[in-house]
């Protein structure tokens, strides 16, 4: 069975995908940005991580579902 169709794959990448998602806004953004940690990483979560995230999991869910009908098929 291809990793594209395997439920379990599919959300463990996903999981992952929010996790690099929160670790940018958290992490990453507020060490390169000017400005203090916390209105940046405030700013960027507004901005990033709550859209993206959204976004993220309904993609996810969209193909976890695809997966485990093409799974149990």
């Amino acid at each position: 069975m291809s990793n594209f169709r395997n439920p379990k794959t599919v959300a463990t990448s996903f999981v992952c995908v929010i996790a690099g998602i929160w670790a940018y806004c958290l992490i990453v953004a507020p060490l390169f940005s000017d400005g203090s940690y916390a209105s940046v990483a405030l700013e960027k979560t507004k901005d990033i991580g709550i859209g993206f995230t959204i976004a993220a999991l309904f993609v996810g869910a969209v193909w976890f579902l695809i997966a485990k009908k093409k799974s149990e098929a």
